[in-house]
């Protein structure tokens, strides 16, 4: 039976190079802190993924505190930022990814944080204005997605970090579903601290990085050892953080290939308007990879099966949401008016690998489904 995968913004399939390197590099298990040669052996390759991350965003090595994913550098760059400032204000959006959402609406219950969430209403960006508006004289910290992991929406992170710097307020930005699909820059982008993860870019899960801006204080969430410069304790995952640094240096060519993936993303959501469904995002600013679409009276559940049984992999939210029934807060955040949105929507979202004719088995495969009657 034929397996056509549109759930990139989940994982990304482990790019067939980076792959093929891993295998050649063979098994490295020795732990890099050791001084012993095999030890240096795996030293060697966590710094020299270090660097090539680090050169894929134009940044420098030493500023990159490398973790087990997007998950930890998201929590480690809102919980240690805040760990020393009880009471203090945070500001963020209310479509934040829950790498990011939970660890500030946890501090929010115990007190320790204040919140104010930006309204994100039809998936348009607050406006910079509203930030500003947001902020107070106790505001520690601004997390802050650059690009929704539900709608794909492309939030102005340039204008919303320049606005936090005239404040002297931090800014956290998570950028894993940005990095492979936009070009970053450090040098340009002012912002305090920034999160990749390696399986968005083609690269194996168990990796990920946190950018962080010289000189920023970052208490360690794990604690135990002096790894990374004394900010994340612990023994690495080598083979993992070697295949993220090789498949950062493929990066330009992901980006290169977004125009394309953008043009099967409108062929492939045209189909699914005329199929009956609903866009969840406004057209405009966002990536080329998501889709994310509204089938009225039909369950999320029901219809991701029923398209899995068919051959299609897709999605009703985040990936981390996976088995629960709650409807996705972030189309509930979006779409207040309209609560059945969140119940009722499934992301597609493409990648580098996707083609025309995995496109049109998408659509017969959805045209398959929407034709029965609903569950």
């Amino acid at each position: 039976m034929r397996r056509v995968y549109l759930d990139h913004h989940a994982a990304t399939p482990l790019d067939p190079r980076v792959h093929a390197a891993l295998l050649e590099l063979g098994d490295h298990w020795a732990n890099p802190s050791s001084v012993h040669a095999e030890g240096r052996r795996s030293r060697a390759l966590i710094e020299r993924a270090r660097e090539q991350v680090a050169h894929a965003i134009g940044a420098q090595a030493p500023d990159l505190v490398l973790t087990s994913g997007g998950t930890e550098a998201c929590n480690l760059a809102v919980l240690a930022l805040l760990a020393s400032r009880p009471g203090a204000h945070v500001v963020t959006t209310e479509i934040e990814h829950p790498a990011v959402a939970e660890p500030i609406a946890q501090l929010e219950q115990i007190g320790r944080v204040r919140v104010t969430r930006l309204p994100v209403l039809h998936g348009r960006a607050p406006d910079p204005a509203q930030l500003l508006a947001a902020l107070e004289p106790d505001t520690a910290l601004c997390a802050l997605q650059w690009v929704n992991h539900e709608l794909g929406t492309l939030l102005p992170i340039a204008a919303y970090a320049e606005v936090c710097r005239s404040a002297g307020v931090p800014v956290f930005v998570d950028a894993t579903q940005t990095f492979g699909k936009l070009q970053i820059s450090m040098p340009t982008l002012d912002v305090d601290m920034l999160a990749l993860a390696s399986h968005k870019i083609g690269g194996p899960a168990g990796a990920g990085a946190l950018w962080v801006k010289r000189g920023l204080d970052v208490a360690p969430l794990v604690r135990g050892g002096g790894q990374e410069r004394g900010r994340r304790a612990g023994t690495p995952d080598v083979r993992s953080l070697a295949g993220f640094g090789l498949a950062s240096e493929l990066i330009a060519e992901r980006i290169a290939a977004m125009p394309r993936v953008a043009a099967l993303r409108d062929r492939l959501e045209a189909a699914l308007l005329e199929l009956g469904a609903r866009r969840n995002a406004p057209e405009g600013a966002r990536v080329a990879s998501a889709s994310n679409v509204y089938w009225p009276g039909r369950r999320s559940d029901v219809m991701v099966s029923a398209l899995d049984l068919e051959g299609l992999a897709v999605s009703a939210g985040a990936a981390c949401s996976s088995g629960k029934s709650e409807p996705s807060p972030v189309l509930r955040a979006v779409h207040p008016e309209e609560p059945a949105r969140s119940e009722a929507s499934t992301r597609l979202s493409l990648g580098v690998e996707t083609s025309e004719t995995d496109v049109d088995f998408a659509v017969r495969c959805c045209a398959a489904v929407v034709a029965r009657p609903a569950v």
